[in-house]
């Protein structure tokens, strides 16, 4: 398996248009192909000045007329998004090229930051190439073999970064560990497993045990 860190700027792309619009933060926590052309996000969106749910969804839709959102408020600045978009290049675009989006964050400038994991390196390159082709610009940033010995599993990290995420480990904490566990379809036990044993392993890899 393959990981690249990508830094993107997609034409159109209302994530990148709002951080610079609204001097917002967002993290895409899921994307899927909802149809051939469509697709579906799960986002965490933070900004600098509290807006409404109404306000933010007026926004959201000012920007990006096609998508459908459903927002929920985890605290002042803090949302989720459910965004249904009818025409989602990119989620097909991933498809394609057998690639899925680990991670994607907005930066200040209104480019992306995506982490993508892939087979093989060719099926990045791939992805690179139908970007491109889409009028994106891409810089690669970094490809890595993933590591035997990484400090967490691939279960472990995907449990700890979507609870990081969703805000598990702000102060002061913005969802449950309920929440966490209704998020990836497991039991609330089996999550606090999966952290605490995440948490020993990073404590003991920076304390040398």
């Amino acid at each position: 398996m393959r990981t690249a860190k990508l830094l993107l700027r997609i034409p159109g792309n209302w994530i990148g248009e709002m951080s610079v619009r609204c001097n917002a933060s967002v993290k895409v926590l899921r994307c899927v192909p909802s149809d051939r052309a469509g697709g579906r996000s799960l986002l965490r969106i933070e900004l600098a000045d509290t807006l409404t749910d109404e306000s933010l969804e007026g926004t959201l839709n000012a920007i990006s007329p096609d998508c459908r959102v459903d927002l929920a408020t985890l605290g002042p600045g803090k949302h989720i998004a459910t965004v249904t978009n009818n025409g989602c290049l990119i989620c097909n675009l991933l498809n394609e090229a057998d690639c899925f989006l680990d991670s994607a964050v907005s930066q200040p400038d209104g480019r992306v930051a995506w982490t993508v994991i892939a087979p093989r390196s060719d099926r990045i390159g791939l992805l690179i190439a139908r970007l491109k082709e889409a009028g994106c610009e891409v810089e690669m940033i970094s490809l890595r073999e993933q590591e035997e010995d990484a400090p967490l599993t691939y279960h472990q990290e995907k449990v700890v970064r979507t609870a990081y995420d969703m805000g598990y480990y702000d102060i002061p904490r913005t969802v449950t560990l309920n929440e966490v566990s209704e998020k990836l379809g497991l039991a609330r036990s089996t999550i606090d497993v999966v952290l605490r044993r995440a948490e020993r392993r990073l404590i003991g890899q920076h304390i040398g045990r």
